[in-house]
C-alpha cells in the first residue's frame, strides 16, 4: 500500500478509537446517576407510618465467587504466549532482514 493510501486509513482508525474510548467514559461516567430507579442510595424519612416491610431488604454477602480455572490459568499463559510469540518473531524478522542490509566491508 502506498503512503499516500496508507495516511487515510490510519487517521480514520485513530478516529475511531478515540470516538469508542471518549463514548466508553461517556456511558460509565453517567450510568450510575440517574433518577430512573438505578441509584444505590437509600432513602429514609423523619415521618413514623407505623409500618414495616414485609421482606427484610438486607441482603447478607456471601463467600467471594471463585474466578473459573479457564480465567485463572489459560488467560495468562495465552498472554504470556502472545508475548512469547512476539519476541521470537521479532529477533526472526532481525536476524533475516535487517542483518543482510549491512554487510561488513573488510580493507
Amino acid at each position: 500500500m502506498r503512503k499516500t493510501g496508507r495516511n487515510p486509513v490510519l487517521l480514520v482508525l485513530v478516529a475511531l478509537l478515540i470516538t469508542g474510548l471518549s463514548t466508553t467514559a461517556l456511558a460509565a461516567s453517567e450510568g450510575g446517576e440517574g433518577e430512573e430507579g438505578g441509584g444505590t442510595e437509600a432513602t429514609t424519612t423523619t415521618i413514623d407510618s407505623g409500618l414495616a416491610p414485609a421482606v427484610d431488604a438486607a441482603v447478607d454477602a456471601g463467600p467471594p465467587v471463585e474466578v473459573d480455572w479457564t480465567y485463572r490459568y489459560m488467560v495468562p499463559t495465552g498472554l504470556a504466549l502472545a508475548a512469547i510469540v512476539v519476541l521470537i518473531v521479532s529477533i526472526k524478522y532481525f536476524t533475516d532482514v535487517v542483518r543482510k542490509r549491512y554487510r561488513i566491508v573488510e580493507e
